[in-house]
């Protein structure tokens, strides 16, 4: 029977997992997107890259990974905002540093995020320059992120912004919270090295709820995510979701819509995806995007794609 995490097999829900030696891995993706009758070749999220870790005494290990972005149209690659950090792992925890997965995206954002255009509305994923420090105990865990950047508009700080997570599994659910301080305006999503807009993004508070309840082979969640800029209107999102596998056909589904309410109006998206498994990691998916907004409040036309992705 096929997992319904197959389709987002690449995602790290538990930050201190020691990986026993150094490995290749990556994630080859090229679709057509179709919007208001034009029509694009895309490759989203493409990427490979190397991770593992190495024994420095008993119970205590070197952890590593670094990634590259691709362009499979251009045959080109960047390091991006990909991942990029090593560290050390043992009984205490993992501590990092570098480029990695936030807070966020391990706790509420494993939960929310399971498409390729809503999701990336949830939070901030892959953060840095960072100090990282996770933990697991039994089915809790745990992550706080320190964010430390010379930014040309704080550049009196040591510590530019805090990221904490929480999750914690009970039976066949799960439920999580993550807090985000963004203390210097920068958009830590951005390229590592491009202050450019630091100035232009307020000091903004994020907190989200999220939980997920499984039968069978079929998921249920929610989750509602707060924002509030300093001397700004607090902007809220409430989202859910349903998907998973269809018997033994390698089929599988989503149905996700997202209400949101700010300064903009209320644009409830909706998004429907149909993904097969290939076997031999390969996967394709079918999404339509609908009644969706911009960031200035006009109507976005439905977005269909047909992607094909190749992990390994």
């Amino acid at each position: 029977m096929l997992n319904f995490d197959i389709l987002f097999s690449n995602r790290l829900t538990a930050p201190s997992v020691v990986l026993a030696e150094a490995t290749w891995y990556g994630s080859f993706r090229a679709g057509i997107s179709s919007s208001s009758g034009n029509t694009v070749l895309y490759t989203p999220g493409s990427r490979w890259g190397v991770k593992g870790s190495n024994e420095i005494s008993d119970g205590l290990s070197g952890v590593y990974r670094y990634e590259e972005a691709l362009d499979l149209k251009t045959a080109t690659l960047s390091a991006g905002n990909r991942l990029s950090y090593v560290g050390i792992s043992g009984g205490f925890g993992t501590l990092t540093m570098g480029r990695v997965w936030g807070a966020e995206y391990n706790s509420t954002g494993a939960i929310l995020d399971n498409s390729y255009y809503l999701g990336n509305s949830y939070g901030s994923y892959r953060i840095g320059p960072a100090v990282s420090y996770a933990i697991s105990t039994g089915p809790v865990n745990l992550q706080l992120d320190a964010i430390m950047r010379n930014n040309p508009v704080n550049n009196n700080k040591t510590v530019d912004r805090m990221l904490f997570g929480a999750s914690a599994g009970f039976g066949a659910g799960k439920v999580a919270i993550s807090y985000d301080s963004n203390s210097d305006g920068i958009d830590d999503n951005d390229t590592p090295n491009d202050k450019s807009d630091d100035t232009m993004e307020p000091k903004t508070t994020n907190i989200t709820l999220a939980g997920e309840v499984s039968f069978g082979s079929m998921r249920v969640y929610v989750g509602q995510a707060t924002s509030k800029p300093d001397g700004g209107n607090k902007a809220r999102t409430i989202m859910g979701g349903v998907g998973g596998s269809l018997g033994d056909t390698g089929m599988g589904f989503l149905m996700q819509a997202a209400k949101r309410r700010d300064a903009m109006g209320k644009p409830t998206p909706i998004l429907l995806s149909l993904y097969r498994s290939l076997g031999g990691g390969s996967t394709v998916i079918l999404e339509g995007v609908f009644n969706n907004k911009n960031n200035m409040g006009n109507k976005i036309d439905a977005q269909t794609t047909l992607t094909l992705k190749v992990d390994f």
